[in-house]
């Protein structure tokens, strides 16, 4: 009876020494391809408010945790920079953490269907950006 014991025993270690792999982003919705459309523009007192721009800045999550970013740069607010990326990034309660020589997160909510990043700065600054089909 022993023996036959042993040999159930085997397939149920199997079954719960198996791990996931879900790398489950918090907010599934930020998922997919984002454009900037506008940004914070405060003069230092609190009373800035989010004004359109002309930008080509695009920012595309995927689900591995890697982030594509076209004509420009999440490491900085310059939205004149050229080139593309790829980095790494993790989510960590509504912060997005990327590979950049500031090791600020940057902040992050999805409102009324749109992506708005919050930056470490001494005034407000701030993107938003619009999702792309």
């Amino acid at each position: 009876m022993k023996k036959y014991m042993f040999l159930f025993l085997i397939p149920l270690l199997f079954v719960f020494s198996c791990s996931s792999d879900d790398d489950t982003i918090v907010n599934p919705d930020l998922l997919g391809k984002w454009r900037l459309i506008e940004q914070l523009v405060d003069p230092g007192d609190g009373s800035g408010r989010f004004e359109p721009i002309n930008s080509d800045l695009e920012l595309e999550f995927f689900a591995a945790g890697v982030l594509q970013v076209s004509n420009g740069t999440l490491c900085s607010l310059n939205i004149d920079s050229e080139g593309s990326s790829t980095e790494s990034y993790s989510i960590d309660e509504n912060v997005i953490n990327v590979d950049c020589d500031n090791a600020i997160g940057i902040s992050f909510e999805i409102k009324e269907g749109s992506l708005f990043l919050y930056f470490a700065c001494i005034e407000g600054c701030g993107q938003k950006y619009q999702k792309l089909p």
